[in-house]
């Protein structure tokens, strides 16, 4: 009896310490991020959370599996350089590359960036597939946007200058552009901001994936990784990730 006795009593000891170990807290993960609204927004006020469709859409995946995570903005490139050292455990976003394989691993696919035109609902532009189709049209893009240097690139196409999201809608309202071609959910959020009612309609382009890219200095990157895919798939399956999204539009 007393040797049962022991063995039931190192049974609890373990167990014990099983569920102690299992109940210990998570590290928390830190994050370099660049201002990119509506996807990344900084705070600028301490009490207010940064916010953004991606930072909300890390943060409810991570809680999934009882990890917090923090956001630090800068500039892209310094982000980039951080992350690519170890300062930071992760990119808030990037698109694959293979050349950053060395550096980084890839989560699972966090977004799609959608780009295409944006026409006036009455505009005479019924079909738009390509940029092919715009020839001999004024188009509208944020200056240093990628889509920008396509414009420029297509001599039959009269190329405007915008300084931002704002200044491209006023320049479709103002019927000064026949078309702007940007990314659909900025312009979307930047109506939605501004309570813009207007009608309009959008061509699609392309669709590009992006990631979380995590930093292979972090010798606890890959539980980190696989925590945050757990989380994602968790909040894509409940319809929480699609609530977040249509929030922002």
């Amino acid at each position: 009896m007393k040797v049962f006795g022991k063995l039931g009593f190192l049974f609890s000891l373990a167990q014990f310490g099983h569920a102690a170990m299992a109940e210990e807290p998570k590290r928390a993960v830190n994050m370099a991020c660049a201002m990119f609204p509506p996807y990344k927004i900084e705070s600028r006020k301490p009490e207010v959370p940064h916010s953004g469709i991606d930072l909300d859409v890390v943060r409810e995946a991570f809680a999934v599996t009882g990890r917090e995570v923090s956001f630090s903005f800068f500039p892209w490139k310094r982000t980039v350089k951080m992350t690519e050292r170890g300062e930071a455990d992760a990119l808030c976003g990037c698109a694959y590359r293979p050349e950053r394989e060395e550096m980084f691993i890839y989560s699972d696919m966090l977004g799609l960036h959608s780009q295409g035109i944006f026409v006036s609902a009455g505009s005479s532009l019924k079909t738009v597939d390509s940029l092919d189709d715009l020839k001999g049209h004024s188009i509208a893009a944020v200056r240093g946007y990628a889509v920008h240097s396509e414009l420029k690139a297509c001599g039959d196409i009269r190329a405007v200058e915008a300084n931002d999201d704002d200044q491209l809608l006023r320049l479709l309202s103002a019927n000064r552009v026949d078309a702007i071609y940007s990314y659909r959910d900025i312009v979307l959020y930047r109506m939605a901001m501004g309570s813009d009612s207007r009608k309009i309609r959008y061509f699609e382009f392309s669709s590009q994936p992006y990631y979380l890219c995590f930093s292979r200095k972090q010798s606890d990157i890959q539980s980190i990784v696989d925590d945050f895919n757990r989380g994602l798939r968790v909040i894509r399956f409940n319809g929480r990730y699609q609530d977040i999204w249509q929030s922002y539009r």
